[in-house]
């Protein structure tokens, strides 16, 4: 028996892979008559820059500082990821008259994004999450982790990811 699609995840970090991915999680739906949910999380500003720079950054300033420090980044990414949708859902509904895009639930969360995305996934009731990847090499995944790879080796449901095309190096 083939899979039916009837929910699918689109994961996006705004990125070009994400722009990508978009085109196939439409594809998808439309073959399908799937339901769309594009899920966009920002990530905790704190905890990046933490990460980044090698000590706890937090320890710096004061926890209000640093609260107000990420509602203002929370509040501009989120303003961002909705223009961003409402520009794919223009894009989509020229080419597409039936386009899921345009009828889909957005969802625009904080924190980690690779558990934002596996909580979803868990309480969705999701058939497909599709998503881009950064394609930066398995060696570089495996030290630094990437949040694609995280969700794939965990999701309990199949995970479409999408690459960038490779520019061809013939000049």
């Amino acid at each position: 028996m083939l899979p039916e699609y009837k929910r699918i995840l689109y994961a996006t970090d705004l990125s070009e892979s994400a722009r990508m991915a978009l085109r196939h999680a439409i594809s998808l739906a439309n073959c399908h008559g799937a339901a769309m949910t594009i899920l966009h999380v920002v990530p905790d500003l704190v905890e990046l820059m933490s990460g980044d720079a090698g000590f706890d950054i937090e320890s710096h300033f004061s926890r209000a500082e640093w609260e107000t420090i990420n509602a203002t980044a929370t509040t501009r990414a989120k303003k961002k990821a909705r223009e961003r949708v409402r520009e794919m859902t223009a894009e989509c509904a020229t080419d597409n008259p039936r386009c899921p895009v345009s009828g889909a639930e957005l969802k625009i969360q904080t924190r980690d994004p690779a558990e934002r995305l596996l909580a979803e996934i868990q309480t969705g009731n999701y058939d497909l999450v599709v998503m881009g990847a950064h394609g930066r090499g398995a060696f570089m995944d495996m030290l630094l982790g990437s949040v694609a790879n995280k969700v794939v080796r965990l999701s309990s449901v199949p995970v479409l990811t999408v690459r960038l095309p490779v520019e061809s190096a013939a000049g």
